[in-house]
């Protein structure tokens, strides 16, 4: 088994524990942002790999503890630790998904990190294109019409 399947295994694990009424919310969600992680790496040559970690964790300390306050930053001390156990990851790449995952929230904030920024735009994908008949939220407004123009679609 891949170590990305390892992690995945994880997950879905830690949200039958800890969530287990949120199971659909947060499969779909995560599952998603992996998804348009990979997409976006490969359209701007980053490791597809990489950045589905990078999706399938970046809620995990909703998953963990249920709270939406702080949970980037909490999140990326979250996904250290389950890394960290794995022992399947680099140092170098465990400081790239927790720098992604500490910023994904701070969608209008440009991060000098690839995929920080990969991150927060997958993120907004899932959240922009779940519901199509949703309106895009203000804060992700000008995120979203930026990625369309990338991706050759028309926005909305």
């Amino acid at each position: 088994m891949d170590r990305l399947s390892i992690l995945r295994y994880e997950i879905d694990r830690l949200i039958v524990k800890n969530q287990p009424d949120m199971y659909r919310y947060f499969t779909v969600h995560l599952y998603e942002v992996s998804a348009f992680a990979v997409l976006l790496a490969h359209r701007r040559g980053l490791d597809a790999e990489l950045a589905a970690t990078c999706g399938i964790l970046h809620d995990i300390y909703q998953i963990t503890d249920g709270a939406i306050k702080k949970h980037a930053i909490k999140g990326a001390e979250v996904a250290r630790v389950i890394l960290e156990e794995t022992s399947l990851y680099s140092e170098e790449e465990i400081e790239i998904i927790t720098i992604a995952i500490s910023t994904h929230n701070k969608k209008r904030i440009v991060h000098d990190s690839a995929y920080a920024e990969l991150l927060k735009d997958a993120d907004v994908l899932s959240h922009s294109l779940h519901d199509p008949g949703s309106p895009i939220l203000d804060k992700e407004q000008e995120r979203y019409s930026s990625l369309m123009t990338e991706l050759g679609c028309e926005n909305k």
